[in-house]
Formats: C-alpha cells, structure tokens, sequence
C-alpha cells in the first residue's frame, strides 16, 4: 500500500502522459516509449538543462509503471482521486518532427531579400547554363550537318583518307586529348568544300548531360530561395 506522502505525489502527476502512452498499455509499449524518449532526452546524448529535467520526470515514470506492484498501486490512488484538478498539465514530449524555434535563427526582412535575390541570381545562372548547352548542341549539329565522317589512317603530321569523290587527302590532324600513334586508324570529319579541314568525330553527349544537370541544380535551387525569401518577407508584413 503506498504511503501518504507517495499518495500525494501520484495524485498530481500522470506518469501515462509523462511517457505518451495509454492507462492501458503494455509493458512493451512502456519499455519502448521510454527508450524513445531516453534516446533523446538523456544527458548523455547532449541534452538541454530543461531536456535533463524532463528526462527525471521520464525516470521517474518509467521507475512506477515498469514495477508491476507500484503500477497496480499507481492506478489504484489514480481511480481513487474525484477531482478532475490533478495540478499542473502534465509534461508531453513535442513530436520529433516539430523543431524548437530559436531566435539567433530567425530570417529577418534583410536577409529574406537577400535570400529572395541570391534565389533569382541563382535562377538567371540556370537559364544561362541552359541556353549555353542548348546553343553548344546546336553548333555541334550544325558541324555535323556540314562534315563528311571518314575512317581516316594517323601518319607522321597527321592524318590521311580518302574523300567520296576519290581523292587522297593528307591533313593535319585534329585535336585530341588522347593522339592516336602512327599507323592506328580513327574517325575523322572532313568539310566538302574543303577537305583538309579536319574535325575529330566525337560524342558531346557526356558534356551536354553535365551542363544539363547543373542547369536544373542551378533553376530548382534558386526557385526554392525565391520561395523561402518571399514566404519570410511575407511574413514579416
């Protein structure tokens, strides 16, 4: 039977509430629950002076309702209190998604600008990015269009193939980042017009995609900071 003093104390505070669970719940679901709790509110996990005082109430809690005598003896001094009043609102734990606001961090109408344009200047970089990728496979295909791909031979100064038309052509040969050796045979486009115009047949797709993805980094990222700055500006107003 608990004593008058324990009496007193169990009737102004809710030890369900304390560790967010229901009068009827497990012994698992009390275990888990204060686990949880303990996770975050222990002081050795770093917690605040307040945490550390919410974390004892926990404890203390966990210390009745895990005991199977003192839970029985628990509910029974609770069923026997009349009054609704059972003193100061007992503590419940924020949920974990909910941050704590602190005031050194709160965006004031300066920095949202700043915010708003540093998003707009970020979203004008994008749109340049884009319009270069879009304008570099333009000039690609447009050297495409007005080249004739060859399997050319690598000589000494350069390379030699022949044309459609017949004719043997030696030129210099065009830059890479990787010279084939003397003899070894590569792709090669030449203009019509002007066969010792050489040009090295590459792919550009691996450029064009990074130049891609930065654009849209560049467009998602500063959308994202116009929203964030005119959402804080807006508020403050």
């Amino acid at each position: 039977m608990a004593s008058g003093t324990r009496t007193r104390d169990w009737a102004e505070v809710d030890f369900y509430a304390i560790l967010g669970v229901p009068a009827d719940a497990t012994d698992n679901q009390i275990a888990a629950a204060y686990r949880s709790l303990a996770k975050r509110l222990h002081p050795d996990s770093g917690a605040t002076a307040v945490q550390v005082e919410q974390f004892k109430e926990v404890a203390a809690a966990n210390a009745v309702l895990s005991h199977p005598v003192q839970r029985r003896d628990y509910d029974r001094v609770r069923r026997q209190i009349e009054s609704p009043v059972l003193g100061a609102a007992p503590y419940r734990p924020p949920p974990r998604s909910t941050p704590v606001p602190h005031p050194h961090r709160a965006l004031s109408p300066k920095r949202a600008r700043w915010v708003l344009a540093g998003g707009i200047v970020t979203m004008i970089a994008g749109v340049l990015v884009a319009v270069l990728t879009l304008t570099l496979r333009a000039d690609d295909q447009a050297v495409r269009d007005d080249t004739v791909a060859v399997e050319a031979r690598r000589v000494d100064g350069g390379v030699e193939f022949t044309t459609q038309t017949g004719e043997v052509i030696r030129a210099a040969a065009p830059d890479r980042q990787e010279a084939a050796g003397v003899g070894s045979f590569e792709t090669v486009r030449y203009y019509p017009d002007d066969p010792r115009h050489v040009v090295a047949d590459e792919s550009r797709m691996g450029r064009d995609i990074t130049l891609a993805i930065v654009a849209l980094k560049l467009l998602v990222g500063g959308a994202v900071l116009v929203g964030f700055g005119a959402r804080r500006l807006t508020t403050h107003n």
